[in-house]
């Protein structure tokens, strides 16, 4: 049998994408400095986190709880479930205040100490990650609405790099950003001139 011609002529190479930088914003919950394109460029660069880890940022489907209804035989009639969830995980190396206050959950004080009472985390935040591809193609991420969901421990040694890693689980913005998350350039293709 012939190879099928769609075997070849459906794919293309330069729709292949590899993050080769990028850049994570931490801002106050509120914010209204808002990403509306992929031309966004931050009111405040001490948001920034600066470094982080070789292993990128994560975005993850978080799926909610399904409600199956069954009928006389026990076959499933009806599969109904929440809407879910996103999350968004990172693990932050500078030793700024932005990663520090959102890791820790708390205000670093004017002499650089921080005061920790709880390991609860409950402050709001709006969160951009940005990503650079091989062919300088941004995708540039805006979560409206996050909290800590989680966070991994910090290692003390000689050979770890010390880093704040936390996950971020989305909530629904408010009225001028009703969404957990908006995305710019997930379609790498390159749009008619005509559209």
């Amino acid at each position: 049998m012939a190879k099928p011609a769609y075997l070849t002529s459906g794919v293309d190479p330069n729709l292949a994408r590899l993050i080769k930088d990028g850049a994570i914003f931490i801002r106050e919950a509120g914010t209204t400095d808002v990403p509306t394109g992929p031309d966004w460029t931050p009111t405040d660069a001490a948001s920034q986190i600066g470094y982080y880890s070789d292993d990128g940022f994560t975005l993850a489907p978080n799926s909610g709880d399904t409600t199956e209804l069954t009928g006389h035989n026990g076959d499933v009639l009806i599969a109904e479930s929440d809407p879910g969830y996103w999350t968004v995980a990172f693990a932050g190396l500078e030793g700024n205040k932005t990663t520090t206050e959102a890791y820790f959950d708390t205000t670093v004080a004017v002499d650089g100490s921080i005061t920790v009472t709880t390991a609860a985390a409950s402050k709001r935040y709006d969160v951009v990650t940005v990503g650079l591809d091989q062919k300088e193609r941004l995708v540039l991420v805006h979560y409206p609405n996050v909290q800590i969901s989680e966070r991994e421990g910090i290692t003390f040694n000689r050979t770890t790099l010390l880093a704040l890693a936390a996950t971020f689980r989305t909530f629904r913005g408010g009225t001028a950003s009703p969404y957990h998350f908006k995305a710019w350039g997930f379609v790498a293709e390159e749009e008619d001139e005509g559209e």
